[in-house]
């Protein structure tokens, strides 16, 4: 099957896939999505069976094709529900990014990814996997690094759109860093690893918050140098 009849034929299984109405129903998602989860961070998504995700859920495969037709529709919609939930914790953030210096921020921000991916073990999986790309997955990089620089224009208001999509992408780097070392569970110095990529994120944002600082009081004193126009 081409890929353009696979994504049709997708398209064609989710609108098949029956919407819970009732708290019951809602409930019976819940324990799938967390089947599946369970599922994919053991095996993968390529070994990873419907059958086995309906029996780890309890549940009959017929009621899990209700929701689910195939497995893609299952685990796109497991992976929408991972992103919701991260981006949710970044506006979040956002919202407090006023109140924080730059060591309180980059506090939050350094092991966002490492807890995030700790308490949701299937969303490496689903995001990487080789040689398929759910539609949640695209753009994820893109989408978190929109949400990064939400956070750091809440706290420097003045930043350029440009600039902040540059530094976000610096900051989610350095995330990203946090996370492979994290990753190396072998090598005795991960903490003191992490810690130090905390410490380099504190001092990038700590200096970009001052330029911003600066060139928000230039931009006021400018203005304020204009002449009033005659009346």
């Amino acid at each position: 099957m081409s890929s353009q009849n696979a994504s049709r034929a997708d398209d064609d299984a989710r609108a098949d896939a029956k919407t819970p109405r009732r708290e019951r129903g809602r409930a019976r998602v819940a324990a799938l999505l967390d089947a599946a989860g369970a599922e994919f961070a053991e095996k993968g998504f390529d070994a990873a069976t419907m059958t086995a995700i309906a029996a780890r859920a309890g549940a009959s495969i017929g009621s899990l094709y209700q929701f689910f037709p195939t497995k893609d529709v299952l685990a796109d919609a497991l992976l929408e529900a991972y992103l919701a939930t991260l981006i949710g914790d970044l506006q979040q953030l956002r919202e407090e990014a006023p109140t924080l210096d730059a060591a309180g921020l980059a506090h939050r921000l350094a092991p966002a990814l490492i807890a995030f991916r700790t308490a949701h073990p299937a969303f490496a999986p689903l995001v990487e996997t080789p040689g398929r790309s759910l539609p949640a997955a695209v753009g994820v990089r893109q989408r978190l690094r929109g949400e990064i620089a939400a956070v750091l224009c809440a706290k420097a208001p003045g930043m350029k759109t440009a600039e902040a999509q540059v530094r976000a992408a610096v900051v989610q780097q350095l995330m990203k860093a946090a996370i492979a070392i994290h990753g190396e569970t072998s090598f005795a110095h991960r903490a003191a690893v992490i810690d130090e990529l905390e410490r380099m994120m504190a001092g990038y944002l700590e200096e970009m918050f001052r330029g911003a600082d600066q060139d928000s009081k230039a931009a006021a004193a400018k203005l304020s140098r204009k002449p009033l126009r005659s009346r």
